[in-house]
């Protein structure tokens, strides 16, 4: 493992950003150096496309595009840079998600700055770290239990078409159809019509029923 690791951190809390930074770089054996700061998912995919860091250190909850999303797009991208989730959700259907987006470690913000430093130096050495309080878990279920809480709702997700996953993110946010034509440079009529669409796909036909399909594919972290 390199002795000097370029990192970028994203997370859409400043503070906490200052207080991880301070305490990655003064570690004296890692050597950490960060190279740049986003607060939010777009700003990730573009530093780590831009600067090529050895480390991601991403949040899963940003304003705009999350953490799994980007993730998403950085392996679409071909980036090769690792991927560590540092988040407050213990759901292992977001751990789940994120494994198969191209992710290479997740663990909680709960995590002592130890626990912290050793995910950090086995994803660097080409691991997979996953938080010890969901490991048990996540590794306790077999493989039939996991796909049958989720692959409904997967295999209805995935008919849709990328731009309905757009509007569905955006819905579940609680964007109205004038606000997501708005951000998308589309007539209110097309937003309307894409929206009866994948809720005619999805077989769901209210707003907190969509939220709730959201949290379940992973598309929107649960409150």
């Amino acid at each position: 493992m390199s002795q000097n690791i370029r990192m970028v951190l994203a997370d859409d809390h400043v503070v906490l950003r200052v207080g991880m930074r301070a305490f990655l770089e003064e570690q004296k054996d890692l050597q950490i150096h960060v190279v740049g700061e986003g607060s939010s998912g777009e700003e990730a995919v573009a530093l780590v496309e831009s600067l090529r860091p050895d480390l991601l250190l991403l949040d899963l909850a940003m304003t705009g595009m999350g953490g799994l999303e980007a993730t998403i797009e950085i392996r679409k991208r071909e980036l090769r840079s690792k991927i560590l989730v540092l988040t407050q959700y213990s759901e292992s259907i977001y751990l789940r998600r994120l494994l198969e987006a191209g992710a290479n470690g997740y663990i909680l913000k709960s995590a002592r700055g130890e626990e912290l430093l050793v995910a950090i130096r086995a994803v660097l050495a080409g691991g997979t770290y996953i938080d010890p309080s969901l490991a048990s878990v996540f590794f306790t279920r077999g493989p039939q239990d996991q796909e049958s809480t989720a692959a409904a709702s997967e295999e209805a997700y995935g008919r849709l078409t990328p731009r309905e996953k757009q509007i569905l993110k955006m819905i579940a946010e609680g964007l109205s159809n004038k606000e997501i034509a708005s951000s998308l440079d589309l007539a209110i009529k097309t937003v309307m019509t894409h929206r009866v669409n994948l809720m005619d796909k999805l077989g769901i036909h209210n707003r907190s029923k969509l939220i709730q399909f959201s949290i379940k594919v992973g598309l929107l972290p649960m409150e």
